[in-house]
Formats: structure tokens, C-alpha cells, sequence
């Protein structure tokens, strides 16, 4: 899926803001600008965007020299979303529908997301929060916990800080309504955006909660060609994928079914209008979709 010239101007202004949360040198900054326009003139129409994303990420540590650039923001978002985890707990303990409002915090979640927004507070993030879960579903929970149950092994695909604290809610209530099923959940490998990584899964405690691994690369979403051992490992012995975020959805559809046998559950936000178009979904949905 070659990216549209939507995603130009989100890629430029992400590289912009990336910068600026990397380093205050507007020397810098500069470079790293023109160094986005090269790329995104050299392969920015033609690319899937997660693929442009991950080489403009690249060049903006080497020319700021900091290898994780959203760090800052990245332990913000864990620190706000664990602040609220026990209440969000006890919601989802108390429903009606636990297994359901589980999904529906989950993709909530993936609201914050500073590669989309860049100037998030916790005011911000509530009331985006609340929105969502407001919303209804585009697809079928009911879907996904049907094909839950015919499963035994799941590779959860993790996306963004934050938001893990979500998934793992949404983990554990996985784990108590199917017991038999043995859940992974993967990170990326190096710091790419504000994607979560093995630090992030042990500042939230994830790891205390499921078995985690990370898929050994800096890939924004999931590129199987650059995944490490380990990682396809986990993936030949699943019986079924959840992805969680855009960019695995960007990711994972140019695979076909001889590649990824196993039914999969996409999770995600639809934040951007390019990709809701091509999904076949509403700008601002919230999709739980099981191909």
C-alpha cells in the first residue's frame, strides 16, 4: 500500500516534532527536515508509509544523537495510564461485559499515539479516552471472542506507550475467560516513534502479566522480513494474531494467507483518513475486525 500525499505532510511533520522532542538544536532540526524531504521524495510515494516512517526515525537519531527521541513522552504516557489502571480495572471487573468493555478500553487506548498528536496532557488524554469509549464498535467483539475461544496460542502485537497498560487489561481479562489459552505479547525491538519496547513492558509491569518478546527491529508496526528468530519462532506456533495500532494494520495486510495462515484481530483507531478510507471504515472508528 504506497502512501498517499496525506501521509507526505504527516511524515514531515512527524519527522519536525520528533526533532524537536530529541534535541533543541535548530541546526538540527533543519538537517533532519531536508533529510525527511529526500526520503520522502526518494521512496515516499511508493513505499507502504510504515516502511518511510521507520527510515526518516532512523536518520533523525543519527543526526539529533539521541537514540530514543520520544522517551520523554513515552514515560509520561506509561506514568498516566498506570495512574488510572486499577480504576480501569475495577470498571471492567464490574460490568455486565467485562471481555467487552476489556476491547473496547483497549482500543481506546490507541488513541494516544504522540506520532499522530505530539502535544498530549493528561486533560487531553481523558477526555480522548472517554470519547472512545462512547463510540460504538465498527466490526464484532463478538467475532473476536468466538475465535478466542477455537484458539491456544495468541501473539498479541503490542503498538504504543501508553496503551500497553490498556492491552494488558485487555490480557488479563483474555486470560480469565479462556484459561487454556497461552498469550505472547511482542514490543518492537529498538525505539522507533513512540512504540513501546521492553522497557516500556517492564515499567508497566506487562511482564508480570504475560510472557513478552520483542520482534528484534525497529520497524514502525510489523515487517516480517525484519523480524528476528525468536519472533517468527512465536509466530509459526500461533493459532492467531491480535494486532493492535495502525501501523500493524499497515503492516500485516500486504501479507497474504499463505504468509499468515492463522486468523488475525485488528485493533486500532482509525486517527488517520487515509487509512479509514482504505479500511472501509469511519474517520475516528474504533475497529475490531477478525480476517
Amino acid at each position: 500500500m504506497p502512501a498517499s500525499l496525506d501521509c507526505v505532510l504527516c511524515l514531515t511533520r512527524q519527522s519536525l516534532e520528533a526533532a524537536r522532542f530529541a534535541t533543541q538544536d535548530e541546526d538540527r532540526h533543519t538537517a533532519v527536515l531536508k533529510a525527511a524531504f529526500r526520503i520522502v521524495q526518494d521512496i515516499g510515494f511508493t513505499e507502504n508509509p510504515p516502511l518511510v516512517a521507520q527510515e526518516i526515525q532512523r536518520v533523525i537519531r543519527k543526526e539529533t544523537e539521541n537514540p530514543d527521541p520520544y522517551a520523554l513522552q513515552k514515560n509520561t504516557s506509561n506514568e498516566l495510564m498506570l495512574s488510572v489502571r486499577e480504576e480501569m480495572r475495577q470498571r471492567i471487573r464490574r460490568s455486565d461485559e467485562p471481555f467487552h468493555l476489556a476491547v473496547q478500553f483497549a482500543v481506546a487506548g490507541n488513541t494516544i499515539d504522540y506520532a499522530v498528536k505530539g502535544d498530549w496532557d493528561k486533560v487531553s488524554i481523558m477526555q480522548a479516552f472517554e470519547t472512545a469509549l462512547q463510540q460504538p464498535v465498527n466490526g464484532s467483539i463478538d467475532v473476536f471472542a468466538e475465535t478466542l475461544g477455537k484458539a491456544s496460542n495468541v501473539l498479541y502485537l503490542l503498538d504504543n506507550c501508553g496503551e500497553i497498560v490498556c492491552d494488558q487489561l485487555l490480557i488479563e481479562e483474555i486470560q480469565r475467560r479462556y484459561p487454556h489459552i497461552s498469550v505472547t505479547a511482542a514490543v518492537r525491538g529498538l525505539p522507533v516513534l513512540n512504540d513501546a519496547v521492553m522497557t516500556d513492558a517492564l515499567q508497566t509491569g506487562l511482564d508480570k502479566t504475560v510472557r513478552v518478546i520483542d520482534n528484534g527491529n525497529d520497524a514502525v508496526g510489523t515487517v516480517l522480513e525484519q523480524c528476528s528468530e525468536e519472533f517468527h519462532r512465536v509466530l509459526l506456533n500461533s493459532d492467531m494474531l491480535v494486532a493492535k495500532g495502525l501501523a500493524n494494520y499497515e503492516t500485516l495486510i500486504e501479507y497474504d494467507k499463505q504468509t499468515l495462515p492463522m486468523p488475525i484481530t485488528y485493533l486500532f483507531k482509525a486517527k488517520c483518513r487515509f487509512i479509514a478510507r482504505y479500511a472501509g471504515v469511519h474517520f475516528q472508528d474504533s475497529v475490531v475486525r477478525t480476517v
